[in-house]
């Protein structure tokens, strides 16, 4: 439980629900992400494998769903989609939440400021629990989905939304299974986009993801972002990339964001030679 006091046996409730396994840093940048919010009344579901997982999270302030790993031989689908027995860890964690509202958040991924539920919060206050909520997530090398294209024509497309893209009541947790197979998010959210009538698109990036797709590999990520600075959002936090870390009390930007400044430099210095020729 996140900063749950009495005053918010009242206030909306969220459930962030965490699928872990063999990440110590990835799930502590998650964590720190939730429990930086200002929004406080969240509910943070975290499941694990085994012991070497279970330690990791203990001492965090969060509920503990135990899952069985899927140690068998990979299953062939008919139409080659790849085994991935880790989605089901979603039903076992759904099926812990009798109320409030549902955001998956893996272990590989973090809310990108600490006022991302609160603005999630805020367009539910001006909606329904029959609205489903569609923001952005971005990858480390910058790159953002959905599209622009998808908010402009209100669609979702295979490939172009995941897993930690959407939120939705928990009166629809019955509704949707997930599947024992890759693609099982965009299957998920396209059956929540069938039933659900009404449809919010925020078109902001919440949420940052520390890898371009591990395929169930359990990789940890390789950099830490825990720091609550990181999270801050306040007037210069526009200007600073987001996906940093911090070596020896300095911050350090991934080189790809090095790259990038270079070559935003060189076209700006060409363009300025070019104009005063």
């Amino acid at each position: 439980m996140v900063g749950i006091k009495n005053d918010n046996q009242h206030k909306i409730l969220i459930n962030v629900l965490t699928r872990t396994s063999n990440r110590p840093i990835g799930f502590l940048n998650c964590h720190q992400s939730v429990i930086n919010q200002t929004y406080n009344n969240v509910l943070h579901w975290v499941s694990y494998e085994d012991e070497a997982t279970k330690k990791y999270i203990e001492g965090h302030n969060v509920h503990k769903v135990k899952v069985d790993a899927y140690n068998g031989t990979p299953v062939q689908h008919s139409n080659g989609f790849k085994h991935a027995p880790y989605n089901l860890y979603c039903n076992k964690l759904l099926n812990q939440i009798t109320k409030g509202w549902v955001l998956f958040l893996d272990d590989d991924d973090h809310l990108i400021h600490h006022k991302v539920l609160e603005e999630i919060v805020s367009k539910i206050e001006q909606g329904n629990e029959d609205t489903l909520f569609i923001w952005q997530m971005r990858y480390p090398n910058g790159k953002i989905l959905p599209l622009k294209k998808h908010f402009q024509k209100k669609r979702i497309e295979r490939n172009q939304i995941s897993t930690p893209c959407f939120l939705f009541h928990s009166k629809y947790k019955n509704q949707v299974v997930w599947d024992e197979w890759k693609g099982s998010d965009f299957r998920v959210v396209s059956n929540l986009f069938k039933i659900i009538p009404n449809k919010k698109w925020i078109e902001k990036v919440y949420v940052q993801i520390n890898n371009f797709g591990d395929y169930g590999n359990r990789n940890d990520i390789s950099l830490k972002t825990s720091s609550k600075i990181i999270f801050k959002k306040n007037a210069f936090w526009s200007f600073i990339p987001k996906y940093h870390t911090k070596i020896n009390g300095v911050f350090v930007f991934h080189k790809k964001t090095y790259i990038e400044w270079s070559k935003r430099l060189m076209n700006k210095i060409k363009r300025y030679v070019k104009n005063n020729r």
